[in-house]
């Protein structure tokens, strides 16, 4: 009787050996180089839409073991008057043989309570504005500041280009909706490092110059069987489409501002607000 167990048993694990075998074979085949640059084109740039707080992208580079692919982006604050956190670090996202994505947690920093009061697309506040002007007239001379910009009400891409010089796609750190309630943050969209970053692996010559256009194609890749995962990075796919379908800017991120551009945007009445979130003095 112990004997026949002991067959039962081995017939079991020999079993269960050969469907790992059969598993990892599929999941090799399913591993093509397409397929591992889909991956780390839509879970890259679904890491930073989650993060606008910091400056994410991955290089491109994607690892693959028996059972799992992962790529590991890179971490940047906006500002350089940050010097600490996780400034020039690394994160990692992945994709295990079940299909499940998971990554690194991104801490918040000093911009996440400046997106968590994001009041873009909510008309026009002169007490809001008031406050601002005020607090950029603080800024001194050779003082730069990173800045987050409300706008009174929801843009195109063209009529924003239109109220200043964004002709760098590096620039377009846009919001792409309001405040979100599964997040505290609105949708953001940033092309990426040198302008393309972020698209440069389904687009390596970069043609599409238009950063809403580029944010409409990466959820145009995304289907419903990936809204768990979105959600674990708290994303909703539901409102990633939604601000797809609209195509509009609430507001955006804007790097090394001068006193004398923050007052001209609060001049504007486009602008709802401005609010320096980080400040430093350019060096010579």
């Amino acid at each position: 009787m112990k004997i026949g167990w002991r067959k039962i048993t081995f017939r079991a694990m020999s079993g269960i050996l050969v469907a790992v075998m059969i598993s990892a074979i599929l999941w090799t085949q399913k591993s093509s180089a397409s397929r591992l640059q889909e991956f780390n084109y839509v879970w890259a740039n679904a890491l930073q839409v989650a993060n606008p707080e910091y400056q994410i992208w991955s290089k491109g580079d994607v690892d693959r073991d028996l059972f799992s692919i992962s790529a590991t982006v890179e971490i940047e604050s906006h500002s350089p008057a940050t010097a600490h956190g996780v400034v020039d670090s690394v994160a990692e996202i992945s994709e295990n043989v079940l299909g499940r994505v998971g990554a690194t947690p991104v801490p918040p920093n000093r911009m996440t309570r400046y997106l968590g009061k994001f009041m873009g697309g909510q008309g026009g506040s002169p007490e809001a504005k008031g406050e601002a002007v005020v607090q950029a007239r603080t800024l001194k001379s050779r003082e730069l500041a990173t800045v987050i910009v409300e706008l009174a009400a929801p843009l195109t891409e063209d009529e924003l280009e239109a109220m200043g010089d964004f002709s760098m796609l590096e620039w377009k750190r846009f919001f792409l909706s309001g405040s979100q309630a599964s997040t505290g943050k609105p949708v953001y969209w940033w092309p990426g490092k040198g302008g393309c970053s972020a698209t440069r692996l389904v687009d390596p010559q970069c043609s599409n110059q238009s950063a809403v256009s580029q944010f409409q194609q990466w959820t145009h890749n995304l289907s419903d069987d990936d809204q768990g995962d979105l959600a674990k990075l708290g994303l909703d796919l539901k409102v990633l489409r939604d601000a797809a379908a609209k195509g509009r800017i609430f507001g955006f991120i804007a790097n090394t501002f001068s006193q004398d551009q923050v007052l001209d945007l609060l001049s504007r009445p486009e602008v709802r607000t401005v609010h320096i979130v980080e400040r430093w003095v350019e060096e010579e």
